[in-house]
């Protein structure tokens, strides 16, 4: 029997955050890159989330057609091997070099969504200028570096750079997917008095990303999750990374949640 198309895409979608992307993945552009953290003047550039904080052409003057990718932000993220744009529209990803203060990317792929017109000119106006060669540095110290892309034809981007979740745990963290009750319960904790809490319980999918059957009850959650906003009275099961805080202060849990994906709505 053949698998409904929505299953079959659920069951990629779900095994993604398992699977490190191979040179030969579709989508995936082959480049001769470091397999290490790429690093830039002393920077690990896989150490932080960078997000557009300024856009000028050759005259010093605002870039329009990046305007919108200021207040998304619009953001690089970069592995050992591979390189994402995210925050437009589309998600951008792809290959890179990076060799003696040059940033080469030979072009990206991109994910297919149609969105408002502003969103997709500014996936457009960043993909125009994150391909060939760009002189990089990273200027800064590691608590707030800054990563400065110049393109041929004269174009400064600059990237503020936020430690990733990754980095300021000190270490990968654990999958987990969430399910999330519509209502908010009382709970009643020693540092949160007269609190509100999500009910959630862990879920597990099979490897065809079929949702298996509720193994745990319903709990009080009472850390919140970082990137993800409740509505009261919606349903959400969603794809979230535990960390553990080393130095959690004090009216928290050392456990931390940040959101991945929301799965299902």
């Amino acid at each position: 029997m053949k698998k409904p198309l929505a299953v079959v895409v659920l069951a990629l979608m779900l095994g993604a955050c398992a699977q490190a992307p191979s040179d030969s993945a579709p989508g995936h552009t082959t480049m001769t890159a470091n397999r290490i953290a790429p690093v830039l003047d002393g920077i690990s550039l896989s150490a932080y989330d960078w997000r557009l904080a300024e856009a000028v052409d050759r005259q010093g003057k605002s870039i329009e057609a990046l305007r919108a990718g200021l207040e998304l932000p619009l953001r690089l993220s970069f592995s050992d091997t591979s390189l994402n744009v995210s925050g437009g529209c589309n998600t951008q990803f792809g290959g890179y070099a990076l060799e003696s203060g040059t940033l080469r990317i030979e072009g990206l792929a991109a994910t297919m969504k149609a969105c408002a017109p502003k969103l997709m000119q500014l996936d457009a106006a960043i993909s125009a200028r994150l391909k060939g060669s760009l002189a990089a540095q990273v200027q800064g110290g590691a608590d707030a570096p800054r990563l400065r892309l110049a393109t041929a034809g004269g174009d400064v981007l600059t990237f503020a750079g936020v430690p990733t979740p990754e980095t300021r745990y000190g270490g990968p963290g654990e999958i987990v997917f969430l399910e999330i009750a519509p209502d908010r319960v009382a709970c009643n904790h020693p540092l949160m008095p007269d609190g509100w809490c999500l009910r959630v319980r862990e879920r597990r999918y099979d490897a065809a990303g079929v949702l298996q059957p509720p193994a745990t009850d319903w709990q009080p959650l009472y850390e919140p999750i970082e990137g993800y906003e409740h509505r009261d009275g919606a349903h959400a099961i969603l794809r979230a990374k535990r960390f553990t805080d080393p130095h959690p202060p004090a009216d928290r849990s050392s456990r931390v949640y940040i959101l991945d994906l929301i799965v299902q709505r």
